[in-house]
């Protein structure tokens, strides 16, 4: 990859200056374990640029790729979305809810607490975001409203938390109408999700920033952990039949070599090269990364 392409240096919304290249992108802020290419992360580092996008503050933006045979998207967090709301000096508020349906009847509930006790049916999500223009003496008013049954698959968090994710997928959109500058081409999760973009099982950056504990599971070893895979093999057997002992376990996992390996496979080939090998000490060896 061209120099040009592959570093770029910027001021994010939040006031902080970013340099962001190629490797940082491929080591950090890529999700799934698709083949990242490198016309994938030029696209990247350009939209987080265009965008003052800073992948590296809480998660805010990140490139997921579950299937080679689909290119990679650009995802965004529901808290930069929000943040970058918050920073826009035309921004007035919003208030967002859920739709439910109570006794006959449907109603539209701020926030998203969804109450069965009360026989109360999602249906749906909606958003109203609020605009001052410059200039302008009164606010402009946006809605969005969403229904439950166009977005959810019923799988993962939109099986444990329709409420919740049906909320967020409402407010991205209606900000998005209110914003098209800012927000053109950056879309949640959630609606990725929903498009069939990404499978269902993908992992939703919390509003914190923070992946769940299997996300971080699933995603791809890193080339220090790789290499002490190699040095615990040549530990454990001779030069000579390493490479074959090390292709044959990896071979188990449906793997023909250690590129693309998640974090979950790498901690059972560590216990099989040592039950293999007659040991009990399955842990990984110094300098990796737990």
């Amino acid at each position: 990859m061209a120099n040009e392409l592959s570093r770029v240096e910027y001021q994010s919304i939040s006031g902080i200056s970013v340099t962001l290249d190629a490797d940082t992108v491929i080591k950090y802020c890529t999700r799934g374990n698709g083949d990242i290419t490198p016309q994938e992360v030029a696209l990247f580092l350009r939209t987080c640029q265009a965008k003052r996008l800073d992948p590296l503050e809480n998660g805010e933006v990140y490139l997921i790729k579950y299937d080679n045979a689909k290119p990679a998207q650009i995802v965004v967090g529901k808290h930069a979305y929000l943040r970058r709301a918050d920073r826009n000096p035309e921004y007035r508020g919003k208030k967002s809810g859920i739709v439910i349906v109570r006794d006959g009847k449907v109603i539209q509930k701020e926030g998203y607490c969804l109450y069965k006790i009360l026989n109360e049916t999602l249906i749906g999500g909606w958003c109203r975001v609020f605009r001052r223009r410059a200039g302008a003496d009164v606010d402009e008013e946006f809605y969005r409203e969403v229904a439950l049954e166009e977005y959810s698959s019923g799988q993962a968090n939109w099986k444990v938390k329709p409420a919740t994710m049906i909320e967020k997928v409402a407010v991205s959109q209606c900000l998005r109408d209110a914003f098209p500058n800012d927000y053109e081409g950056l879309y949640s999760e959630d609606e990725m999700v929903a498009a069939g973009t990404i499978p269902a099982e993908g992992y939703v950056v919390s509003d914190s920033g923070s992946l769940p504990e299997k996300a971080l599971e699933d995603s791809p070893i890193d080339e220090e952990q790789r290499k002490s895979l190699f040095r615990l093999a040549r530990k454990y057997f001779s030069e000579d039949t390493v490479n074959d002992v090390l292709k044959g376990i990896i071979g188990e996992f449906g793997l023909s070599s250690t590129k693309n390996m998640t974090v979950s496979v790498y901690k059972q080939v560590i216990s099989r090269l040592a039950d293999t090998a007659g040991h009990n000490d399955a842990e990984p060896p110094s300098g990796s990364q737990q």
